[in-house]
């Protein structure tokens, strides 16, 4: 479950930091030099739009409650749940650990307006997948998917700011 008004706005900057680099690469008084500085500094700040938009939701499994945010994931098993809260975001309550917030569904002044409707669906999801849950493992798994996050800066954002300047100065 993902919050897609969240992952809307990241679509948005997206475009507008994808214009920004389209109108510096064409101008003629910008250097190379001073295009792969630029496209560095995009590199950087899509990467960031993009851990807080795009990497975080929330997956029930029969087994487990997975929670994904920017940095780190957490295996949540059934038997670990003691509740699920939208009233500020949404919050897992976790038997003798932390509470885990999921970032997706992170509290807004937008969502105090409205009361959370999206954390509250996914609570209703998440509540109706409770019931089918298995026998699991009772210990909490929290990961940091490195991988997923080099390959994104790395491979993604690293070829699309280098590709575009030299696409718009040949176009």
């Amino acid at each position: 479950m993902r919050n897609w008004g969240v992952w809307f706005g990241g679509v948005m900057l997206w475009a507008l930091f994808g214009f920004m680099m389209v109108m510096i690469s064409r101008n003629p008084a910008n250097g190379w030099g001073g295009l792969l500085l630029v496209a560095a500094f995009f590199v950087g700040i899509c990467h960031l739009v993009t851990l807080a938009t795009m990497f975080s939701y929330v997956k029930v499994t029969p087994s487990a409650l997975l929670v994904v945010n920017p940095g780190l994931s957490t295996v949540i098993p059934w038997s670990r749940v003691q509740q699920v809260d939208a009233e500020h975001g949404l919050v897992v309550r976790v038997r003798d650990a932390d509470d885990v917030h999921c970032y997706a569904f992170q509290p807004s002044l937008v969502g105090r307006l409205v009361g959370y409707p999206g954390a509250h669906r996914a609570v209703e999801k998440i509540e109706s997948y409770a019931n089918a849950r298995t026998a699991a493992e009772d210990h909490l798994e929290r990961a940091v998917a490195w991988k997923r996050h080099l390959l994104f800066l790395v491979g993604g954002w690293s070829l699309f700011a280098l590709l575009v300047p030299s696409l718009v100065r040949v176009l």
